[in-house]
């Protein structure tokens, strides 16, 4: 099970900060301050649009550190003036990114000269342009395109800064960016990054549409960055403007790249390729899957996700879970309902499926954890995502979310957010526990691509349902439980799924991300660190509960 953890932001609801903490914490990532091209004659640079104003009734932010070791990095434009590229290098910059353009308004006059500088100097280099949603999203690209030429090995892939203070609605928003994003990529053969804020990109864009896209975060602390709960991690980390640099006269804005030189360059131009057994370069696993196995795979007649596997994805503050012994597989989740208008604890359960087909989607309820009328469940299928409406109360075992068609090797998950929408100080309980998916249409014939096992390669063969942590078919006639994890300790309770095989989840701890199966097959069974508290209080009260 992933847990991520998250940073409680200042909000107007009873917690009392100093201005000052808010503007530490915050600083950078807020709410665009109205900067223009009127302000800035040379156009916008990165971080304009996201410097900090209000940022006090934000959502919760989600806190994500690096997975290890860091690069360093700058991105630059006119406003650096001349720089000296083979110095920029001895000071042991590894990668930049410089401004072509702010939209098609303002080309930037240094950006030649820093391109074939930098690539001279063995920096990898990519190119950025400062977009403008109200204008043609093709033109702004055809202009990034038309001076930059030609990728060469080492490039790394354009950028789209998306920080304008233009407002425009988050649907046409997130058209202009994909539009944008998909010129380019036809275009080069690579996918482009996305720079952005975290208050930014939720009140403007609040889409995860483009969560297959390296996420480059503007966050002005040198720690662990504030995300877009949309993404699960960040690729490269804006973390000030205020970086010095031998060969730039004046401070720079520094960069970190998440992971060693070997996965940066495994987003160059010919940096890597798909077969190479390697996750990078904008791989994933469902463009990708033999380098980037899923988190597990389920076969052609249906499988389950429960609470302790790694398909099972629980977010938010650590604080307000609960773990119980009972429940499917002999463990569950719950949370307290929010009248909040964003989530603060939520839980995806992934689903990658070995074959398209129609398949029904319930969930497992356990009284009395279930007290919430309001539940809510969002669920991703081939035709989009559905808003499927649910009283926990009263329901008990597997209850049906509705009949959808899932598309092999897609990224289709249900989510289930905790602002119900129900008052807080009633403290009405939400459950999370095992979701399970069974195949209504017939399944393709034996020998058809089938259940890959712990590889996640859809190209492997099976029958029926398999064990997927094994990868060994267990057929539809067993009659026996396969062993469950326990959530607390990875031993324990025996869950009732048909089939002999022992299923797949993560150990006990939190916070571990095994990438094997989480799904249990079966004929009828079976979508973030510190924790920073800005008050003295709860922001709301979670009851452990007598019940």
């Amino acid at each position: 099970m992933l847990r991520r953890s998250v940073v409680v932001h200042a909000r107007s609801r009873g917690l009392l900060i100093a201005a000052a903490s808010v503007a530490a914490l915050t600083s950078g990532v807020a709410r665009a301050d109205l900067l223009s091209l009127q302000d800035r004659p040379h156009g916008n640079v990165m971080g304009d649009g996201l410097r900090l104003t209000d940022g006090l009734d934000g959502p919760v932010a989600v806190e994500s550190c690096a997975d290890g070791e860091v690069l360093l990095g700058i991105d630059v434009s006119y406003y650096q003036g001349s720089i000296d590229w083979n110095a920029v290098a001895a000071d042991g910059v590894k990668f930049a990114w410089v401004r072509v353009s702010h939209s098609t308004a303002f080309f930037d006059p240094q950006f030649d000269a820093n391109l074939a500088g930098a690539r001279a100097a063995g920096i990898h280099t990519g190119v950025y342009q400062y977009f403008e949603p109200s204008e043609d999203p093709i033109a702004q690209a055809d202009l990034l395109l038309e001076h930059m030429g030609p990728l060469v090995p080492g490039d790394l892939p354009p950028m789209i800064d998306v920080e304008s203070v233009d407002k425009v609605p988050p649907g046409p928003y997130a058209d202009a960016i994909r539009a944008w994003l998909d010129h380019v990529e036809a275009a080069t053969g690579v996918k482009g990054f996305i720079y952005t804020g975290y208050y930014y990109w939720n009140d403007n864009v609040g889409t995860d549409e483009f969560v297959d896209h390296p996420l480059w975060i503007a966050n002005y602390n040198p720690g662990c960055p504030l995300i877009p709960d949309y993404w699960g991690k960040w690729t490269i980390h804006q973390y000030c403007a205020c970086e010095s640099i031998a060969g730039i006269a004046g401070d720079v804005d520094g960069d970190h790249f998440n992971g060693d030189l070997a996965a940066l360059e495994q987003f160059t131009v010919d940096g890597g390729e798909c077969g190479d057994l390697t996750c990078g370069g904008g791989e994933d696993p469902y463009n990708c899957p033999q380098d980037c196995p899923p988190c597990g795979v389920i076969g052609s007649l249906g499988g389950a996700i429960d609470n302790g596997e790694p398909c099972y994805e629980l977010y938010g503050n650590d604080m307000y879970w609960r773990d119980e012994l009972v429940g499917e597989g002999g463990s569950l989740v719950w949370t307290n309902a929010t009248d909040y208008d964003v989530p603060y604890n939520y839980a995806i359960w992934r689903l990658f499926f070995a074959e398209t087909g129609a398949y029904e989607v319930e969930v497992h309820i356990e009284q009395p954890y279930g007290e919430t009328q309001q539940a809510a469940y969002q669920i991703g299928h081939a035709g989009g995502v559905d808003v499927v409406p649910l009283s926990q109360a009263g329901a008990s075992g597997w209850v049906s979310l509705g009949e959808y068609t899932f598309t092999a090797g897609q990224n289709h998950f249900v989510r289930l957010d905790d602002n119900t929408g129900e008052q807080n100080d009633l403290q009405i309980s939400i459950v999370y526990d095992a979701l399970r998916v069974t195949r209504l249409d017939p399944p393709m014939e034996t020998g058809s691509t089938g259940d890959p096992g712990t590889t996640g390669d859809p190209s492997a063969t099976g029958d029926d349902t398999s064990d997927l942590t094994t990868g060994t078919s267990t057929g539809t006639s067993g009659s026996s439980g396969g062993t469950e994890p326990d959530a607390t300790d990875g031993s324990g309770g025996t869950g009732d799924d048909i089939g002999t095989g022992t299923s797949g989840g993560l150990e006990g701890s939190r916070g571990e991300d095994d990438p094997g199966c989480g799904c249990r097959g079966g004929s009828r069974g079976d979508v973030v660190g510190l924790l920073w508290l800005l008050a003295l209080g709860a922001v709301r009260r979670r009851a452990r509960g007598d019940r």
